[in-house]
């Protein structure tokens, strides 16, 4: 396989932050594979309560796990989607709120093992609310112009 031919297989919208949500979500699928494999890595993550990840439990973040990570690779190639950005965002918001819960709340979560969630869950939070504006902003004029367009050619026709 050529250079070119990898190239076109990532996404092609502007800027680092499609590459950025490839790259989560390539980990978080590695993540999720874990998660069905073993329960070691998710007892570091949960050091305050390992006795609480069981096989069951692991399966079940890995679903979760797997699910943000498709959310967020389709968004990485369809970025400029009001949608699917929101989609993204939310699901951020989402492993924050978990994983905060988890180390305030029920005091599972030890700062080692929330290290890694908390940077990728705020780092992508503020990248995408800082770059809201950049990747959306034709968003609404797009839309509403191709369902002008569309509108017309039922009258017209």
């Amino acid at each position: 396989m050529d250079k070119q031919a990898i190239l076109d297989m990532l996404p092609q919208a502007p800027g680092y932050l499609p590459y950025w949500m490839l790259f989560v979500s390539s980990v978080a699928v590695f993540n999720s594979a874990q998660n069905y494999l073993t329960t070691s890595l998710t007892r570091k993550v949960y050091a305050r309560s390992p006795a609480s990840v069981n096989p069951l439990q692991a399966r079940l973040f890995g679903v979760w796990t797997l699910m943000s990570a498709f959310v967020r690779l389709y968004a990485s190639y369809h970025i400029t989607s009001k949608p699917m950005y929101d989609l993204a965002l939310i699901s951020y918001v989402i492993a924050l709120g978990h994983f905060g819960s988890e180390a305030v709340l029920y005091r599972t979560c030890g700062l080692k093992g929330l290290a890694g969630p908390l940077i990728v869950s705020t780092t992508s939070l503020t990248w995408m609310i800082s770059q809201y504006d950049f990747y959306l902003s034709g968003w609404n004029e797009a839309r509403i112009t191709g369902l002008w367009a569309s509108c017309r050619d039922v009258l017209e026709n």
